[in-house]
């Protein structure tokens, strides 16, 4: 299991939202997106904790894994976009988008791409493996 890279690679990208869980719960986080007083920013980062573990933890089923994946990749990409809506909103945009946690956000971005695409280097191997017998 984690022998893979695309299993080191989610494993790196549990523990960047963890990080940012811990900052968010510490009140560090400048990124507060509030629906009648409730902030979504931690809500969507234990989803993405919960759906990343049990992505790491379905390795022998690629198909549900690159699923589950794509689903992450999705809900990365709506933290990057109510961030760059709070940073529009914000007096001082350049400040806003200075914060190393955006950096984070991208990183973990960039480590499901690559964890996607090894898993379908895996897939297509195996497949041709099948193909040949």
């Amino acid at each position: 299991m984690i022998q893979r890279i695309q299993s080191i690679y989610i494993f790196l990208f549990i523990i960047s939202n963890i990080f940012l869980l811990y900052m968010t719960s510490m009140d560090r986080n400048s990124f507060h997106f509030s629906i009648h007083e409730f902030d979504l920013f931690p809500l969507l980062l234990i989803l993405l904790i919960i759906f990343s573990i049990i992505s790491l933890l379905s390795f022998k089923n690629r198909r549900t894994q690159i699923k589950l994946l794509y689903f992450l990749t999705f809900i990365q990409l709506i933290i990057l976009t109510l961030i760059s809506i709070l940073a529009f909103k914000s007096d001082n945009a350049l400040i806003f988008l200075q914060n190393y946690q955006i950096f984070i956000y991208l990183l973990g971005l960039a480590l499901l791409l690559l964890s996607v695409r090894g898993i379908k280097k895996d897939q297509n191997l195996i497949d041709s493996i099948d193909r040949i017998r």
